[in-house]
């Protein structure tokens, strides 16, 4: 009798011990995919750092032909170095070509050297003005209160990144750096600058829309 107790008690403490092994194993759970080694970080702020401004000079310094300015930081991602990506305004040298926006990718080593790995270009005019009735630049690129409430009244398929000019007419035309949420897939962030026109009875329309490619694409 006794032995037969010993035994059942036994049984009870294993499967006791199994059920508790199992409810404690997350593996292959969401808990291990909440963390990403060297993903890409959306920047908590566009605005361009000392620092962000001296790592694409650097970068830059054997660019042919061509200048760029810094406009609005976007991510970053850890990798041997880090890699940033940046929205520019490219200015040809030597011509009367109108800047445009691009969207450089650069690989900043461990040693502070700093390259350009991938541009992505596009038709979008970076040119600004403090003429009246002109596109303006504004002060910072942190999007309004007022062009996120435009851009959400116009479009649920855009997420605003960075605010790059602003217009005034009979209302208001914002020019946005978004994110192109129906382009973006597996993992990789579509651009676009979305032009939004806020009337003055509080409607807004996207009045148009000009994707980034890669450069190599551009030809």
């Amino acid at each position: 009798m006794k032995k037969w107790v010993f035994m059942t008690l036994t049984a009870v403490c294993v499967l006791s011990l199994a059920a508790c092994g199992k409810a404690g194993d997350t593996t292959g759970t969401a808990a291990d995919d909440e963390e990403i080694v060297g993903g890409w970080d959306s920047a908590d702020s566009p605005e361009i750092t000392e620092e962000i401004r001296a790592i694409v000079e650097k970068a830059a310094a054997d660019a042919d032909g061509v200048t760029y300015t810094p406009v609005a930081y976007l991510k970053s991602q850890v990798v041997a170095g880090m890699n940033h990506t940046v929205l520019c305004k490219e200015e040809a040298l030597n011509s009367d070509a109108q800047a445009t926006y691009v969207i450089l990718t650069i690989y900043e080593d461990l040693q502070g050297n700093a390259e350009i790995t991938e541009i992505l270009q596009s038709d979008a005019n970076a040119e600004t003005t403090d003429l009246d009735g002109g596109w303006a630049a504004p002060a910072s690129p942190v999007v309004t209160d007022e062009a996120m409430d435009a851009l959400t009244k116009a479009s649920e398929d855009y997420r605003a990144v960075a605010l790059l000019a602003t217009q005034v007419v009979a209302g208001m035309n914002y020019a946005l750096l978004c994110e192109d949420l129906n382009a973006s897939a597996n993992g990789q962030t579509a651009y676009a600058v979305v032009y939004v026109y806020a009337d003055l009875q509080g409607g807004a329309s996207i009045t148009d829309t000009v994707s980034f490619v890669a450069e190599s694409d551009a030809q």
